[in-house]
């Protein structure tokens, strides 16, 4: 009787523990596919964000919009991309990625 009873809790002590763990490793699964910090890639190539959408760089913009020269991008680690360019903040230590087809922002400037 006590060996059954035995085997029963540590079976669902298995099972609780086996479930935890496949929880954890389908989280870091998901995290892994879908990369929340590796990149903030909207835009096709030959666009910039603007507003809240993303229009091709070569055209006019709609009235009333701005380029928005530090949007949608990739994070700064990884901003050897093709079309884009790094730059820091002037006399700080902020990094950016910025589209090379829009203008530098007032206050950076691009890291040779």
């Amino acid at each position: 009787m006590r060996a059954r009873r035995t085997t029963i809790t540590l079976t669902i002590v298995a099972a609780v523990i086996g479930g935890l763990g496949l929880m954890v490793g389908l989280g870091y699964a998901f995290l892994y596919a879908v990369n929340p910090v590796g990149d903030e890639w909207v835009c096709s190539q030959g666009e910039a964000p603007a507003g809240n959408a993303c229009y091709p760089t070569e055209g006019p913009l709609p009235s009333g919009l701005s380029w928005d020269p530090l949007g949608n991008r990739p994070m700064s680690y990884n901003c050897d991309k093709r079309g884009w360019t790094l730059i820091e903040g002037a006399g700080t230590d902020d990094r950016d990625c910025l589209n090379k087809h829009l203008g530098v922002p007032p206050g950076w400037h691009t890291v040779s």
